[in-house]
């Protein structure tokens, strides 16, 4: 099973009123940490969505040139995140991936433990549809589509996500795996949600 994983880094940032990836934490930057994460991990390629105008000085220049390092500027990304998540779906689908992990840029305490965790579940129920994050039983990133809903996601528009199908009778058809851990899953969108961001790495040093 091919699963592919699709880095959500196209937002505007307007909550935090800079470019929230390129915000510096110790010799990583914000956006760089969990794209860190998806390529120590088994998939089998990582696409970045990003807008047209970012020239991603935030992801260290390793990454950049890692094998599994796609990086798609999205010329529709300004319309929603839908727009991001379908480029990154086309893509999986030209690349003939049976699965892709949507991850967010900003959600920098993701763990690779936590990714295994969600490709050997997938693998494990191949005619599963999705496999759900949960806190407290609310669905969020990341999350794990199978290719038999690439066709159901290309029908979304406007500033929705994958969550939008993941709901009612349809859960039945996928698997949710609770966090215990809300730091894992913080994503940083405002000034104070990077405060605590650095707080919190000085407290692991």
């Amino acid at each position: 099973m091919k699963i592919a994983g699709i880095y959500l880094a196209a937002g505007n940032s307007s909550r935090m009123g800079s470019h929230k990836l390129k915000l510096p934490i110790g010799t990583m930057t914000v956006g760089s940490l969990a794209l860190e994460t998806a390529l120590k991990s088994s998939l089998a390629a990582i696409y970045v969505i990003t807008r047209e105008m970012d020239e991603v000085e935030w992801i260290p220049a390793d990454m950049k040139l890692h094998n599994k390092c796609i990086i798609m500027p999205c010329p529709s990304a300004n319309e929603g995140q839908s727009e991001s998540l379908k480029w990154g779906i086309r893509q999986a689908q030209t690349n003939h991936m049976d699965a892709a992990l949507v991850m967010l840029a900003d959600q920098p305490f993701i763990t690779v433990q936590m990714l295994e965790e969600m490709i050997v579940c997938m693998k494990s129920n191949p005619t599963c549809k999705f496999i759900a994050t949960t806190i407290e039983q609310t669905i969020i990133p990341p999350v794990l589509l199978s290719s038999s809903m690439y066709a159901e996601l290309l029908t979304l528009d406007g500033d929705t996500g994958a969550k939008t199908l993941l709901q009612g009778d349809f859960l039945q058809k996928g698997h949710v795996l609770p966090c215990t851990d809300q730091r894992l899953v913080f994503d940083v969108d405002t000034p104070e949600d990077y405060q605590l961001l650095l707080t919190d790495k000085e407290k692991t040093k």
